[in-house]
């Protein structure tokens, strides 16, 4: 818990009157520092927190786990052996019941996630710079603009071809608007700005840093993105820029309205019923999915592209801007190869060419063997090499792993940002997890008139929170990483700000307002 001083101004007696209010802190303890050498003109931090939502149900040690696993599963077979004696003709179908009814209360009393089915809420952002220094400092900030609506298919508006017509995507997030003001806070109180709305379409942008629009000691715009300091580096965003006084305190204040929706890519069994599909009723199994070579067909459109932009290229997001590379995915290192054949080997012959398969085995052995860890040391993320070779990793660091298993076989798996809250919106974390792309069988693509182009999913796995092709309201997405030359994106995503000092730098989140839960909820067991 951080403490940030609010002032409401002058009481009758003429004193101030000022109080603090806690506040989730993103970031590892607060402050969590996980970048490179800084480029010249300021030191950059960045601005995400990695791990499950608090107070959420999460993965238990796998050590423990295993442990209570066992230990139900010798009380059922007491039970069972007790049967077994009693109704010695019947053994086979008492058996096959009991089979059945400890998997029943597997499911009843296992570890669970509570997700909404979909939700609309505000949440404000708190930024907080402060200046421990003893003259002014200058600092620079892209917020990061999203897309209005975030789809079943990224930020794209038209989905499947079917039927020689072009369904629209279905919406899982949108943001009906985004606003913010800044606040200073001096000696004597607080001083703030008046609200400003960022533009989430095209109207209105962009807005060049000479028509920039005045703040409280700093001001804003959003220009096109591009190089130099007066342009996004990654996507579209919002560059807050401006001056600091000694041992002064600047603050910005995000609000995003936000309505989301649960939604899965996935008709597997253990798929929630409750979590919509796509209204063409095209989602992904082990049935219908398509084989290794679907990525480098080039009739496959975007398929192909992200094969080519993403998925041929093994090492990906280099932490280590000098000669020495420090890949965060890497699908060359010797302990993910060696697993990777493990995972393989395991699959059914059947499965052997199936992209999708193994993938889902990758997702399962990550899930069920690594030991989910909160690094509080403020040092880079794990490598994916070096979550699998330490097993414990929290959620970046686990989606490093099973996107480094994904890189040795060529299946595109790519970044998602944003925050993470619980099931009752109460508490806000920085996450991160992954997005990946298969392809549909060709046979079924051509059965079900869909266009090849067009034939494949694109969802969102989260390791850490079991979310298979799962999207849940319980996650605002920021950005989705885009092809960039072997990651170069996400770096740059990581680091948002520059300013000469360290620490001095938090980042809050906290719903506001009223949260409107509709159609209930669902779980997903652990």
């Amino acid at each position: 818990m951080a403490r940030c001083p609010y002032c409401l101004g002058p009481n009758p007696a003429g004193s101030t009157i000022c109080y603090t209010c806690g506040r989730v802190v993103a970031g590892s303890s607060g402050m969590n520092v996980r970048v490179g050498v800084a480029p010249h003109g300021g030191e950059l931090v960045q601005n995400v927190r990695r791990g499950p939502a608090p107070n959420m149900t999460i993965r238990r040690d796998g050590r423990r786990r295993r442990k209570r696993n066992s230990n139900f599963r010798n009380m059922v077979l007491v039970v069972a052996v007790a049967f077994l004696f009693l109704f010695t003709p019947a053994q086979q179908q008492i058996s096959n019941q009991l089979e059945k009814l400890m998997g029943e209360l597997e499911d009843l009393l296992g570890p669970a996630r509570i997700y909404p089915v979909a939700a609309n809420y505000q949440v404000e952002r708190t930024v907080e710079l402060s200046n421990p220094t003893g003259a002014s400092i200058n600092f620079a900030y892209e917020l990061y603009i999203p897309p209005s609506v975030r789809t079943d298919f990224a930020f794209e508006t038209e989905g499947f071809i079917q039927d020689d017509f072009q369904h629209p995507t279905e919406s899982l997030q949108s943001i009906s608007s985004m606003t913010i003001r800044s606040e200073y806070n001096d000696t004597i109180c607080c001083i703030s700005s008046d609200t400003v709305d960022l533009p989430l379409d095209n109207s209105g942008w962009p807005l060049l840093a000479d028509d920039a629009i005045d703040l409280i000691n700093s001001r804003i715009y959003w220009p096109p993105v591009g190089t130099g300091s007066d342009r996004c580096s990654v996507s579209k965003c919002a560059i807050w820029e401006g001056e600091i006084g000694s041992s002064h305190t600047q603050f910005l204040k995000v609000t995003y309205s936000v309505t989301s929706y649960s939604f899965t890519w996935w008709d597997g069994e253990e798929a929630p019923d409750e979590a919509g599909r796509s209204n063409t009723g095209i989602a992904i199994n082990h049935n219908n999915a398509g084989v290794y070579g679907d990525y480098q067909d080039s009739s496959r459109g975007h398929l192909n592209t992200m094969f080519d932009q993403i998925g041929d290229v093994s090492q990906w997001y280099d932490r280590d801007p000098g000669p020495n590379a420090n890949w965060a995915i890497d699908g060359e290192h010797p302990i993910v190869v060696q697993l990777a054949d493990e995972i393989e080997s395991s699959l059914n012959e059947e499965n052997k060419n199936s992209p999708y398969a193994f993938a889902h085995a990758a997702f399962t052995k990550i899930r069920d063997s690594i030991v989910y860890e909160l690094d509080t040391d403020g040092g880079t993320a794990r490598s994916g090499p070096q979550c699998i070779s330490d097993q414990r990793g929290d959620c970046d660091e686990q989606s490093n792993a099973w996107m480094s298993l994904l890189r040795t076989r060529g299946i595109p798996a790519w970044y998602e940002f944003g925050p993470m809250t619980d099931t009752y919106f109460g508490d806000w974390e920085g996450h991160a997890w992954a997005n990946v792309i298969f392809p549909l069988d060709e046979s079924w693509c051509i059965t079900n008139n869909i266009d090849i182009s067009t034939c494949f999913v694109e969802g969102e796995v989260d390791v850490v929170n079991n979310r298979w092709l799962l999207h849940t309201p319980t996650t605002l997405t920021e950005w989705i990483e885009e092809p960039s030359y072997k990651g170069e994106a996400a770096y740059d995503f990581y680091r948002p700000l520059s300013i000469p000092c360290n620490p001095c730098w938090l980042e809050s989140w906290e719903t506001i307002d009223y949260t409107h839960m509709g159609q209930g909820t669902f779980k997903v067991r652990g």
